[in-house]
């Protein structure tokens, strides 16, 4: 038997899932279904093997279909006809792409890492063979108008869960014509899972497959290609020994520019393509991870070249024999043993010294013009340039969290950083110049120094995690024209009279009634319900619909319940429940390291109940499962799960309210304090009196 809108098979162990007033439909079960399929698709000719991979593509819908399909080694009779099966005839195009969409959709459910189990070398070369032809490039680059899918991807994909979500949420938006996926983005995901599992796999790809193969799919004329695509150029890099040659081999294909054309129809809800860019721009910042964590050796030649290049052409014609200009920590800066002390922290280390190479070849006239510039000022007024760059240096390495371990789970990336090659040295240019600039208008001494770092480093964090994206170097340079000193200053008074004594009383008496408040408005968003989806690891359902009782004892919850608006329906319709007070936990899966992270768990919105049923006889702690659709959606509920635990609601979105009301009702207690002392605020404002007769005063000096 089937029942709900999504095909679930009902057997005698799952009698309870069938509630009053369900209607079943009695159909073959999936173990004929799957017999049968795998009898047509091994006896049928062409035509009518199209017609049943249509059907499987159906059915794989279902966990109990698919699981059958599998284990009657269907996966391997896909795997003969799209090994078999040319590429160049339009029929043949359908075939391999209904054969590839059937086998990624099977191989979903029973486990991305048995790919390595069923590819052999020969569906490996097939695979890349596709991704290489003509024919698969023509269907995602879309050379006929009619072929082009525009992006409506899912908010909850992810990176192997993605195919099943796309395909089940619009394929009621695709035409008769167009029902056809394009084959190139199923054998990208294959080949990322094999490249992901193993290291053979990974050695096999890399020989039979070319940067420039993988970068024409990066197109902004199809996202979800372009999800797949990334994916691979990811995993693949990740395992490079020299990632710095694969990256420059990426460059000769101009994958940055690409990327930077997909940006721009990156939308919020698109979270899948968003993760593979903040991935990629991990590793393409990370590249700079190993000089940062290498001190410059005074004995090595080539370090050594790059400070006397420094030199001469900053002082080539005014105390062009001594270091002393170039401001080191060191006075004389004679020895290369001083000079070199100056990178010995690490980080930055070497990468300072990069940095500095860069600024001096490529902005030449500005480098020279702001070091004759401090030779020409008081010996304690002077910025000193080694100084400053290596902390500039520092600074934007811990602001581009370079030194962090990749979470997995990320979706936050900086369009700037695909803005340009050597984005790095850029910014470091950049940000050099703003700390010569900052100096002088702090007119700082040698003793002020690590204040002007301090300024620097406000600068940068206002800027960038300011609500406007930074999209390139020119939008970089505004915004930190609107941030000078003077404005770090304004900002440093007004904390101090928020920091004042009475003020700091106030906040403290008010907080815990604000704080109260925000907790209650937790807890009403968690009683008026929401739809969540599940993860891939649950085989049975795709959506969870949860509310919290009236009285704050109960989660109500269900699984695929049919609504006409996909809002939560009301508590009476939610068959299942789980009491507060079994709740042992909240587990948010982007705080989990990626080895121990449960397959599934790979949505940086998603999280899990752990709860303990006090009244059933299993006691062992279980998970309930949730993906948010939204950002606000996963912040509005981990924080009411934490209300409910007798917690409060503490992640950054509560800080903002709770900042926001505490402000608010400071404000409105000043104006009361001046209302007690007679200085009474009109309701009105004071008309305008009218314009005299002459403007003949007299005043009295007497």
């Amino acid at each position: 038997m089937f029942w709900g809108k999504v095909r679930v098979s009902v057997y005698s162990n799952r009698e309870e899932e069938l509630h009053p007033g369900v209607v079943a439909t009695i159909k073959r079960s999936p173990a004929k279904l799957a017999e049968d399929s795998i009898r047509i698709l091994s006896s049928k000719p062409d035509h009518e093997i199209s017609l049943e991979l249509e059907n499987v593509v159906k059915l794989a819908e279902e966990f109990s279909y698919a699981h059958e399909f599998y284990n009657q080694e269907g996966v391997t009779q896909l795997l003969d006809i799209i090994k078999r099966t040319p590429i160049f005839e339009s029929m043949n195009c359908s075939i391999l792409a209904l054969s590839l969409q059937a086998l990624c959709l099977v191989m979903e459910y029973m486990g991305t890492e048995l790919w390595t189990k069923i590819l052999d070398n020969n569906a490996i070369k097939k695979l890349t063979e596709i991704i290489k032809s003509r024919e698969a490039r023509e269907k995602v680059l879309g050379v006929h108008d009619n072929k082009i899918r525009t992006n409506t991807m899912s908010s909850t994909l992810t990176r192997n869960s993605s195919i099943r979500d796309f395909d089940l949420q619009h394929k009621d938006k695709l035409g008769a014509t167009d029902s056809e996926p394009p084959m190139a983005q199923y054998a990208l995901a294959a080949i990322d899972s094999v490249v992901r599992f193993t290291d053979a796999g990974f050695d096999i790809i890399s020989s039979l497959i070319k940067p420039a193969d993988i970068i024409i799919f990066i197109t902004d004329t199809n996202i979800e290609c372009a999800q797949y695509a990334l994916a691979l150029i990811n995993a693949l890099f990740g395992k490079q020994e020299n990632k710095q040659q694969f990256y420059h081999d990426l460059l000769e294909w101009n994958v940055r520019v690409n990327i930077e054309k997909v940006i721009r129809t990156v939308r919020p809800e698109h979270m899948d393509i968003s993760h593979h860019i903040s991935e990629f721009q991990h590793l393409l910042l990370g590249l700079h991870k190993d000089a940062a964590l290498k001190p410059v050796n005074a004995e090595d030649e080539e370090q050594m070249a790059m400070l006397e290049r420094v030199k001469i052409q900053a002082l080539s014609e005014q105390n062009g024999s001594e270091w002393s200009g170039l401001g080191f920590t060191s006075e004389s800066g004679d020895t290369v043993e001083e000079r070199a002390a100056d990178f010995q922290a690490c980080p930055p280390g070497l990468l300072a010294l990069q940095c500095i190479n860069h600024f001096v070849q490529k902005h030449y006239d500005r480098h020279r013009e702001m070091v004759l510039d401090q030779l020409s000022r008081e010996k304690d007024r002077q910025c000193p340039f080694i100084r400053s760059a290596v902390a500039v240096t520092g600074l934007l390495y811990k602001q581009l969290r370079i030194q962090r371990d990749y979470i997995g789970v990320e979706i936050d990336f900086l369009p700037i950083v695909f803005s340009q090659d050597n984005i790095f040295f850029e910014l470091f240019s950049i940000t050099v110049q703003l700390f010569n600039t900052t100096w002088h208008e702090m007119f700082a001494k040698i003793s002020d120094f690590n204040k002007v770092v301090d300024v620097v480093k406000e600068q940068l964090n206002m800027v960038f995690k300011g609500e406007k994206k930074i999209n390139n170097t020119e939008d970089f340079k505004g915004a930190l024209k609107i941030v000078p000193f003077s404005k770090i200053q304004e900002q440093r008074l007004k904390s101090l009279e928020k920091d004042s004594l009475p003020i700091i009383q106030l906040r403290k008496k008010l907080k815990p009634e604000l704080q109260a408040l925000v907790n209650r408005q937790r807890l009403t968003i968690l009683e008026a319900g929401e739809v969540f989806n599940c993860p891939k690891s649950n085989k049975r359902n795709r959506t969870l619909f949860c509310r919290l009782s009236s009285n704050h004892k109960t989660l109500h919850y269900g699984y695929d319940i049919v609504t006409n608006d996909n809002t939560c329906p009301p508590i009476d319709e939610l068959p299942d429940k789980m009491n507060i007070h079994d709740i042992e936990g909240i587990i948010l899966w982007r705080d989990m390291k990626n080895k121990n992270r449960p397959r599934g768990w790979d949505s940086p919105l998603g999280f899990s109940l752990e709860y303990n049923q006090s009244t059933a006889m299993d006691t062992q702690t279980k998970t309930l499962d949730f993906i948010s659709q939204t950002v606000e959606v996963f912040s509005y509920w981990t924080d009411g799960i934490s209300v409910l635990q007798k917690k409060d609601a503490c992640n950054e979105t509560a800080q903002q309210h709770l900042s926001m009301l505490l402000e608010m009702e400071i404000k409105i207690r000043q104006l009361d304090i001046l209302d007690i002392e007679g200085l009474h605020l009109p309701e009105h404002p004071p008309s305008i009196p009218p314009i005299p007769d002459n403007f003949n005063f007299h005043y009295n000096f007497n």
